[in-house]
């Protein structure tokens, strides 16, 4: 949920079960069988470099119906070979995190010594890059706040409240009720020094992050 948009899901590579799939590509029944050899051959090469790939041979659907399926599931990147890919001994290869024409790269050697470290190193980009992305946007979305009023405030706004917290589970009850927030958790790394607890004015020893469910 945290990494997904109006497409469907965006799968990090070290959580998905499918990091590459490969969708070849042919109009003419000619092409068919060159286009297959060499989609097997590259699942083959990155199979046993130790990446999760999938080959989607099935001719029950077209590669856009494809590239949205597997799109929607979240793998991180897509492979694309087609007659003139394998003419050229190159693939296409596209990134999930980056829609569209942006994220896409031509022309990448299929030869192992290339295409295996292209791969890796892409997987580990779109990695980093989710990771980076979701901080952000955690960060930029929680509020500090030392009082009640304060609360209410940022969670009118949309936003996460963090403030010190020691109170009752009736104190708690009157948070949910009145703004539809509740304790979301209480973080790992808490704050050091005195704190008051921002409904009792109560001494607090952590701090606790309140925001709506959706």
């Amino acid at each position: 949920m945290t990494h997904g948009d109006d497409a469907g899901l965006m799968l990090p590579p070290r959580l998905a079960s499918v990091q590459v799939v490969i969708v070849p590509i042919w109009k003419k029944a000619n092409e068919k069988n060159e286009v297959l050899d060499a989609a097997l051959s590259v699942k083959d090469v990155l199979h046993s470099a130790g990446i999760k790939v999938k080959l989607d041979d099935s001719d029950q659907r077209t590669p856009g119906w494809k590239f949205n399926f597997w799109e929607m599931k979240g793998v991180p990147l897509r492979i694309e070979i087609g007659p003139r890919d394998v003419s050229s001994g190159s693939v296409v290869v596209s990134r999930r995190d980056i829609p569209g024409k942006p994220g896409k790269v031509f022309g990448i050697s299929m030869e192992s010594s290339v295409l295996v470290p292209y791969i890796k190193e892409k997987l580990d980009e779109i990695q980093s890059s989710l990771l980076d992305k979701a901080i952000a946007f955690r960060d930029s979305n929680i509020v500090d706040v030392s009082s009640y009023d304060e609360l209410k405030e940022a969670i009118s706004q949309g936003k996460w409240a963090r403030g010190p917290w020691v109170g009752s589970d009736e104190d708690e009850l009157k948070v949910k009720e009145e703004t539809g927030a509740t304790i979301r958790c209480y973080p790992f790394d808490q704050p050091q020094g005195p704190k008051k607890c921002l409904m009792t004015g109560s001494p607090a020893d952590e701090v606790a992050i309140f925001a709506k469910s959706y």
